[in-house]
């Protein structure tokens, strides 16, 4: 697995990288260089032949050619790539040795790396990565496998290139993750735990390379082509999860943008209140990384149970009677039950079910108050105010941005959060006057007054 780590925020500029992202890759480089050169001559390397040459050439242009066919993780903020190299590093460190495989696995990593125009850091991370990972699975293997037999020689090898696999993706991914976690300002586990299913489908086939290209290599270095057999397999189950991942997400997205789209005053709603928590989000800078992208993703599709309302009451003028109001606001359980059924959304599912709760415990559909109501949802209920308060509506004109800021003041304590409602007001203050008076987003926005006897917004 390789990185291309572009720490990304919602507007797509590039964060700069912490001081401690540099001290820790600077223990990892030399910790890396102390093993390879203190202690690799002194482990097994390969008798070199004219077959064990032609698979060494043919293991550095699949590594090549496998990093290129990489495969992004669904996390929005990190470029994370998976791709079926690792297997192929694997296979050096048991078939060349721990030092000469590890050097073999990294030189071809590297010119994927140069190719792909690697910023220095995520180069050097990758390098590590790729040398670390192999050394120390070749050094386990070597230590204590048979080297008069082949990887599947006995059940015994067998059992140590199992082992010597699991050191290899250990490695992997306790590295990547404390490099990301600093890159990206989450918890390491986050990082493991969003790339657990493809660290799994890599870790499958690393058994498999591993017994039988050293096999092979020996034997006819040219029925090396087989290794693409083992190697299709995990690339396309991940490719189909990762592409299922993003079409079920934009399948979302595009269906909130076409809800929004049933009333002319609300088209693009949802963007604007995804834009709007943004801005709100990043004014708590130690926010976990994982729980930003949630109230992200929930704010994107935080009307998905309008669905299940009518157009007739959606769009109404006037006040709702209580009957109808009572069809609203099932919307956020609507939301929410939809996306309980789905694993990637599960984490959104309370996010969207309290989107309307109130800080006095005034609001639906469970009554919440305080903070038993999740951060995200009381994010979302400020952001889709506003957002609802500066946009015209079919039974009122838009509120100015001054009056809708009173109106979220006025209210901090009893429907919001006096924290949000104070991060929101910093926000704002923080961008250029002229860009905001520009902006649809801060120009645009809500106040519903059409509720049987609550003053409400955000609908």
């Amino acid at each position: 697995m390789g990185i291309t780590a572009v720490v990304k925020r919602g507007d797509g500029g590039k964060v700069a990288h912490p001081v401690r992202l540099y001290i820790l890759v600077a223990v990892l480089v030399t910790a890396t260089i102390g093993l390879l050169a203190g202690i690799g001559p002194n482990l097994w390397t390969p008798e070199w032949s004219w077959q064990l040459a032609v698979a060494a050439l043919l293991l550095a242009v699949a590594v090549v050619l496998s990093d290129l066919a990489g495969i992004d993780l669904p996390i929005s903020r990190l470029r994370i790539v998976i791709s079926v190299s690792s297997a192929l590093w694997f296979a050096a460190g048991i078939t060349f040795g721990p030092l000469v495989g590890s050097l073999l696995a990294t030189a071809s990593a590297l010119i994927e790396e140069i190719v792909d125009r690697r910023e220095l850091i995520k180069l050097v991370v990758n390098m590590v990565n790729c040398a670390l990972a192999t050394f120390l699975a070749g050094w386990v293997y070597f230590a204590l496998a048979d080297t008069d037999l082949s990887p599947i020689g006995s059940l015994y090898n067998f059992s140590v290139t199992l082992v010597a696999a699991l050191v290899f993706s250990v490695t992997q991914s306790l590295l990547l993750s404390a490099v990301l976690s600093q890159a990206g300002g989450t918890s390491p586990w986050y990082i493991l735990t969003a790339s657990a299913r493809g660290l799994l489908v890599e870790f499958l086939a690393l058994p498999a390379l591993g017994a039988l290209y050293p096999l092979l290599a020996h034997e006819n270095p040219l029925a090396l082509v087989l290794m693409i057999i083992p190697l299709l397999g995990p690339y396309f189950a991940f490719r189909n999860y990762r592409q299922l991942h993003h079409e079920t997400q934009a399948t979302f997205e595009l269906l909130a943008d076409l809800l929004d789209r049933r009333d002319p005053y609300t088209s693009e709603h949802s963007q604007r209140v995804a834009h709007l928590a943004e801005m709100i989000l990043k004014q708590f800078p130690d926010l976990p990384y994982e729980e930003f992208e949630a109230i992200l993703s929930a704010a994107r599709i935080h009307d998905l149970g309008k669905i299940a309302t009518t157009d007739f009451v959606l769009s109404k003028p006037g006040r709702l009677t209580d009957e109808e109001f009572a069809v609203i606001k099932r919307h956020p359980v609507e939301g929410s039950e939809i996306l309980r059924r789905l694993t990637p959304y599960r984490q959104i599912v309370r996010i969207v079910r309290h989107h309307h709760e109130r800080w006095d415990g005034k609001g639906y559909p469970d009554g919440l108050a305080g903070e038993q109501i999740p951060f995200g949802s009381r994010v979302i209920a400020v952001a889709d105010t506003y957002d609802a308060m500066t946009s015209d509506r079919a039974y009122r004109a838009a509120m100015t941005h001054e009056q809708a800021m009173a109106e979220l003041r006025r209210c901090a304590g009893t429907q919001f959060d006096p924290a949000v409602v104070a991060a929101f007001e910093r926000a704002v203050a923080a961008e250029v006057p002229e860009r905001r008076l520009a902006s649809p987003v801060l120009d645009a926005a809500p106040s519903e007054e059409r509720l049987p006897g609550v003053r409400r917004a955000g609908l």
